[in-house]
């Protein structure tokens, strides 16, 4: 037989598992597959003996603990993760023409998860025969960890082959690999290599061989949590910086691996045994924790704060502006003194709402963590790379740069926060929900993103109930989170009883009918429930100090956009502060340029400017001038604003998070849940500087010209209302009918004395279909389109799920993932496509700052995904490109698409 001369290079010679990036030479350094191994199975290790994650692992057990036999068998399988790269068609990748034996075909090149199917299923019987031999101890595993036959031990071994991010497909699948791929070739054999790894293996777990062993925990919940760390360990064990590559046998090296593991996790803050021994205690002081000397908590906070810290499920209903958020971060303090949980991630609707509310977030930490031992507060939001005020930047070769310069410890704390897919291993993170729903959908990651949140203490701001799509994925990420022992707590001003009891049952194998619409409107407000030990509760508050009685009328120009214009600039003039939002970007755009043409030119000084630019907000920005517009807004119209009438137009961005206060509010119709929202924005704070006419709140609800919403019933035409089937931001025409009924029958609104009522009648099923029979049958036909809307909504949400109740090899068709990756991100929240400039152009508002990439909406590009960086053309006041057959445009009015 040929073989390779002594001088032959290293990566032809030895299992590599880790390849540097590769020359004519052939690749520069190898990491040896044994040691990667090493390095995931101690990383395993590590991170389940640390004492909330190993709760979390019991829990979804069914078990009160994990000893330390079930724990060395787990990380054993974790160590298996690679096993698949022995092949030849892998090993061979780097390989030179030079490198291949003298008389011998190349082989196949190939990867190392599908390869090893046909020996799990034993279609290539030759290599499963001596494969599962030569590990050693397979056999006596079936028969002593396992009372089914195998089946258990096979799950957990597809289940950590599948740490790549999503399963691997066993059954079915016409990917796998010609079995010459495990033979031997040239100084390589896979079945020797085998025999070493079951060793190794042995010797680096022995208690995973005891006798008295109890079987290895069957239920599905657990073998999903358990990939799910074992991908976080991959992903860590994988770390050059952590993990340097060693070409070399090294006896003994586990001990070097577990020594770099325990160093890895404590960098990255996934062991906080430091911090807590420093920990001396959150603050008792409620003005000192928030940074407001001499404040007192109020109701809402009272009664978070005396709630019993074990239940695993809290809902705060409360008014905008009560201080739900200073509520929830109490708790979380509470909860994280006492061992509950290690962490948070905070989880806000928009990107825009999470930036607002990272900053907050970040000054908690800093008064409630000792300064030797603060977490950092990642930013979780796609396009941005954030920990606290430091920001970094993407270079080549997925490396992020840091803009001070950090430190190796410091870079390790910002681990997290340099890929989106890592977001949820932050121990504090701030961003938007879609990034914690991710954690419940067959996407990539999913249980890596599931398994680092099970740890923390899961907030979600603003919910309420008018994406039935949505609200089945939050209700399968509660499940998700609660049957592992997390905890959560979601908070609204405007939850209906339908989602309210939707979202308690979470965790529960129950499902509830809808309270009677008069019980729904008796409940109290603001509220506290919980869901848990104690069974189910729903407790009313003292009111908050936050009342206000506000004049509500409609009028009907929602497609005038000069009248619309006009009522605000005549408000402007009187000396408010007046807020305009549309419900869509064309509306708010050409209400901008409507506001513009009718301004003398000393009254420029009354529209919304950024750098003397006038302008709008919405969500169409880049991320550098969405910045500075959202810090623009909250100067001019914040709680310390300068005095003077004001016009700011904008969309649904300014209705959530921003710390705003309006004189009048001048609002397209929308759910009556969403326009609460709105109308938090309206005399949000009490000041003494209000004008004399506007003194009390004004809410103007722009509305169709015709009567009753029927006309908007028919699809087609253009619809640029964002109203029903044809305006697509809120087709069910009846919330907005019952919502206009709503504001006719009552010209005076007491907030928050009226919200229940509002939310039930315009969003309660009895009061929906009360709005039909009253309208005929046209309305009953919509209605049968809306609730197979929402049926339809409802299946692609349970199609979208990971089957959490399925196991990886028996039931391995039910867990796979298909290929609906890209919808289910695109129905989840748009991320948008990021573009890249060839040269980067100039923001319109600042010469001295570079756009760039801009993030596009998938609607907006058709189906056009560019290809590589794209060119730009300078235009008075912005630039223009193109991407396929699709034109855009960004300038002070943000970007469009031009026709």
């Amino acid at each position: 037989m040929t073989t390779h001369p002594a001088e032959a290079p290293l990566y032809t010679r030895r299992f590599w598992a880790k390849a540097g990036s590769a020359r004519e030479s052939g690749p520069e350094r190898i990491h040896l597959l044994e040691h990667h191994l090493a390095d995931v199975g101690a990383c395993f290790e590590a991170i389940i003996a640390q004492p909330t994650i190993r709760r979390r692992l019991a829990r979804s057990a069914g078990l009160q603990d994990i000893d330390e036999s079930t724990a060395s068998r787990l990380a054993l399988f974790a160590a298996l993760h690679d096993i698949g790269k022995v092949n030849i068609g892998f090993q061979t990748k780097v390989w030179r023409r030079e490198d291949w034996p003298r008389g011998q075909q190349p082989p196949d090149s190939g990867g190392h998860f599908n390869e090893l199917v046909p020996v799990l299923t034993r279609d290539d019987d030759a290599t499963a025969g001596w494969f599962f031999d030569n590990l050693g101890w397979w056999w006596d595993a079936i028969e002593t960890w396992d009372d089914r036959g195998g089946m258990t031990v096979c799950d957990f071994l597809v289940a950590t082959l599948s740490h790549h991010g999503q399963p691997l497909q066993v059954t079915g699948n016409k990917k796998s690999r010609h079995p010459r791929l495990w033979r031997k070739y040239g100084e390589l054999d896979p079945a020797d290599y085998v025999r070493r790894i079951g060793e190794l293996a042995r010797g680096w777990f022995p208690r995973a061989f005891e006798a008295t062993a109890p079987g290895l925990p069957r239920l599905p919940h657990f073998q999903h949590l358990f990939l799910g760390i074992c991908t976080l360990a991959d992903w860590i064990g994988s770390n050059e910086e952590w993990f340097p590559y060693e070409s070399d046998e090294v006896d003994g090296y586990m001990s070097r691996a577990r020594e770099q593991a325990r160093r890895a996790i404590a960098s990255v803050g996934l062991d906080i045994t430091k911090q807590r021994d420093s920990f001396a205690g959150w603050p008792r002081d409620f003005g000192r924790l928030f940074g407001l000397p001499g404040a007192v908590p109020n109701a809402i906070q009272r009664t978070v704060r005396e709630s019993p810290l074990d239940e695993p499920l809290m809902i705060i209903e409360s008014e905008t502006g009560s201080g739900k958020t200073e509520a929830a971060l109490w708790r979380f303090a509470r909860m994280y003194e006492e061992g509950l949980v290690d962490g948070m991630y905070f989880a806000l609707p928009t990107r825009a709402a999470a930036t607002q509310i990272h900053g907050r977030v970040s000054r908690f930490v800093e008064r409630l963590y000792p300064e030797n031992a603060r977490p950092e507060v990642v930013l979780a939001v796609p396009g941005y790379i954030k920990v606290g005020e430091i920001e970094g930047r993407h270079l080549q070769d997925y490396v992020v740069w840091w803009e001070n310069n950090a430190e190796e410890d410091l870079r390790s704390r910002q681990w997290a926060a340099e890929s989106s897919k890592r977001y949820l291993a932050a121990q504090i993170a701030v961003g938007t929900v879609d990034q914690a729903m991710m954690a419940a959908l067959r996407v990539r990651h999913a249980h890596m993103r599931a398994a680092c949140l099970s740890r923390n203490l899961l907030v979600v701001d603003e919910v309420h109930a008018s994406d039935t799509y949505m609200r089945h994925i939050l209700r399968e990420l509660l499940n998700a989170h609660i049957n592992t022992g997390g905890y959560a707590l979601l908070m609204s001003a405007t939850l209906g009883s339908s989602a309210r009891e939707e979202w308690l049952a979470a965790g529960m194998a129950v499902v509830r009918e809808p309270q009677e619409l008069q019980k729904a409107i008796a409940a109290p407000y603001p509220a506290i429930s919980t869901a848990g030990n104690r069974g189910e509760s729903l407790m009313g508050t003292a009111e908050n100090g936050l009342d206000k009685s506000l004049a509500i009328k409609s009028e009907p120009l929602i497609d005038n956009h000069s009248s619309v214009a006009r009522l605000a600039l005549e408000a402007a003039q009187d000396g408010a502060k007046v807020l305009v939002i549309r419900n869509t970007v064309s509306s708010a755009i050409e209400t901008q340029r409507a506001l513009e043409v009718m301004a003398d030119v000393d009254e420029y000084a009354l529209l919304f400017s950024l750098r003397e630019r006038p302008t709008l907000h919405h969500g169409r920005f880049a991320v550098q001038d969405r910045r500075e517009l959202d810090r623009a807004v909250e100067q001019q119209l914040g709680k310390v604003r300068p005095f003077g009438g004001l016009v700011v137009i904008g969309t649904q961005t300014l209705e959530q998070s921003l710390d705003i206060d309006a004189d009048v509010l001048i609002t397209d119709l929308c759910p009556v849940d969403v326009l609460l929202q709105r109308i938090g924005r309206l005399h949000r704070h009490s000041r003494l500087d209000r004008p004399t006419h506007h003194r009390e709140p004004r809410c103007v609800v722009l509305t169709p010209q015709v009567g009753d919403l029927s006309s908007l019933l028919r699809k087609g035409g253009s619809n640029t209302t964002g109203l029903g089937p044809s305006g697509f931001v809120y087709p069910d025409l009846r919330v907005l009918e019952a919502t206009r009924h709503l504001i006719e029958e009552y010209s005076t609104w007491e907030i928050p004395r009226m919200n229940r009522k509002l939310v039930e009648r315009a969003t309660h099923p009895d009061a929906l279909h009360e709005i039909v029979e009253r309208n005929g049958a046209e309305w009953a036909q919509h209605e049968r389109e809306t609730k197979g809307g929402y049926i339809a909504d409802g299946l692609t949400a349970h199609d979208a799920l990971v089957r959490r109740n399925k196991t990886f090899y028996e039931d391995n068709r039910d867990v796979l993932f298909g290929s609906q990756e890209e919808k289910i991100r695109t129905r989840l929240g748009d991320e948008g496509v990021e573009v890249e400039f060839v040269t980067a152009p100039k923001s319109p508002f600042n010469s001295e700052r570079a756009i760039e990439s801009l993030t596009i909406g998938a609607h907006l590009l058709r189906g056009t995904v560019p290809n590589g960086p794209v060119g730009t053309e300078a235009v008075p006041g912005g630039f223009t490109f193109s991407i396929g057959e699709e034109s855009f445009g960004y300038d002070r009015l943000g970007l469009r698409r031009i026709d």
